[in-house]
Order: structure tokens, then sequence, then C-alpha cells
């Protein structure tokens, strides 16, 4: 038992799980063409959650995806920041201070037009937070502020 021990300890000692941690606190680049793309797989469950740095609401609602990830791991949660592409660095910046390890961030390499909010969602109006939880052909999509039972409660009703 010691040794595991021991073991433990060099690896929180040369960093090895603070930099696991800081790779699920990393924010991706993606295009609005990997965003639009149907799902590869029709059985698993996404939650895609659309916010900003900016958006007072999106940063509230943040807490329960990362609770949703952690008590759901079949679930692919991904939140996708709209800041511009100019703010990558203080989309990283924020996401390092406030992030939450299970859910994957996102930030998308382009200005958001009109026509791209349609691409993603033609019933989306363009205001944030909105959230798409989808599963193969079947899809919900909700604008405005979540809290967990009722995201909870749209995810129950997409697995039905």
């Amino acid at each position: 038992m010691s040794r595991v021990l021991a073991s433990l300890a060099v690896v929180i000692a040369t960093g090895v799980l603070p930099m696991l941690a800081q790779q699920r606190r990393s924010v991706e680049p993606v295009t609005l063409a990997a965003l639009t793309a149907p799902p590869a797989d029709s059985t698993t469950i996404r939650v895609r959650n659309f916010w900003a740095t900016w958006c007072k609401p999106c940063i509230e609602e943040m807490p329960i995806f990362d609770t949703l990830a952690r008590r759901y791991r079949e679930i692919r949660i991904e939140l996708v920041s709209v800041d511009s592409p100019r703010d990558s660095a203080k989309v990283r910046s924020f996401w390092q201070r406030r992030g939450y390890a299970s859910v994957r961030v996102l930030h998308l390499r382009q200005e958001l037009r009109s026509d791209d909010i349609d691409a993603i969602a033609p019933e989306w109006s363009g205001a944030i937070p909105m959230t798409i939880i989808e599963r193969g052909s079947r899809r919900i999509v909700h604008e405005g502020q979540l809290d967990l039972a009722a995201l909870e409660a749209l995810i129950k009703s997409i697995r039905k």
C-alpha cells in the first residue's frame, strides 16, 4: 500500500494530474461547419450550450453543465463561446479561472452572423444563453438560462 501511495505522490508531484486537469480546461477552436455537421453517433445525447464571457446568465448557468457532466458521463457536454474570434486569449483566460474539468469548451473561429445562427438552429433568435439537446435526429432548442431540473427534464424528454 505504501508503494501505491508513493507512486501517487510522484504522479502528483510531477504535475501529471494538474496537466490532465489543464487539458480538460483548454479551449478548442471550432468552425461553423463542425457545429452544423450531423452527429456521427445517433445514440449519444449531446448537450451544446452557446455562451459568452460577457453574458451574466451564461456564466450563472455554467455550474449546471459541470454537474450534469459529472452525473451523466454518457452525455457529451460542449460549451461553445460566441465571443469574438479575436478574443480567444480572453476566452482561454476566463475558462482557466472558472473552468470546469468535466465539460468540453469550444470557441467559434468566426463572427456569428444571422446566416450562421440559422445554420446552427433555425428556431434560434441569436440570444444567449442557448442550449441544444440532441440525440440522433431528435433535437430540442432552448433559449434562455436553465437550471439543473429543467435541463434534466429536457434530456429525459429527448431520451423517450
